[in-house]
């Protein structure tokens, strides 16, 4: 069993809190090849499997590979999450010091800090920064696997923590437009079923 960090946006970490959200998809930055060709056009069937912690042509079966740009050089795509079994540390944004006590901006509602009497609002860190003795949730990963984005069922909507998918949408395209992948350029991406472990503030 391997520790991974994961960063998740401050809705996501509420719907988790609150048991709605158990799904999360992550982008493949890299083009899957089959056979040294894009995975569409090398098979028949445009699907994946991940075994071995490796994806693998639902077609023929060969490993998926990509290219590293500007190199010969061929990798196996591997899951930088890990494999059923492993768990996810959860990066948030938080506040260390505020009032001399740990917060985190999922727990904090707009205007909380006003209303309970303190001259200051929190300076939230990001939490691309927040070290793993910080975090409060663990993940155990159940199921891991790979299909594009709009492939999503109706199922799966719901475990991601919305109750439409337009909802779905709006909230990719506002953490993921920015980085080039928008929804309608419809990306590979890691689907990561998990259950929540822990939940304790340090």
């Amino acid at each position: 069993m391997k520790e991974h960090p994961i960063i998740f946006s401050t809705e996501s970490v509420r719907a988790i809190l609150d048991g709605v959200k158990t799904q999360t998809r992550r982008v493949i930055k890299y083009i899957p090849q089959c056979h040294g060709r894009s995975l569409a056009s090398s098979c028949s069937s445009s699907g994946v499997e991940f075994r071995d912690e490796k994806l693998h042509c639902a077609d023929c079966g060969e490993a998926i590979c990509y290219s590293v740009s500007g190199q010969d050089t061929i990798r196996h795509i591997k899951s930088p999450f890990g494999v059923p079994g492993d768990r996810l540390w959860v990066r948030e944004a938080y506040c260390p010091d505020w009032c001399d006590h740990l917060i985190y901006k999922a727990d904090n509602t707009k205007g909380s800090a006003k209303n309970a009497g303190y001259s200051r609002e929190p300076m939230w860190h990001s939490p691309l920064f927040m070290p793993k003795k910080l975090s409060r949730l663990t993940l155990e990963i159940t199921e891991v696997r790979c299909e594009r984005l709009i492939d999503i069922k109706a199922q799966d909507v719901l475990a991601e923590g919305y109750t439409t998918k337009l909802e779905l949408i709006n909230a990719w395209n506002f953490l993921n437009a920015k980085r080039g992948f928008p929804w309608e350029s419809n990306p590979w991406v890691w689907v990561l079923t998990f259950k929540k472990l822990e939940e304790a503030i340090k």
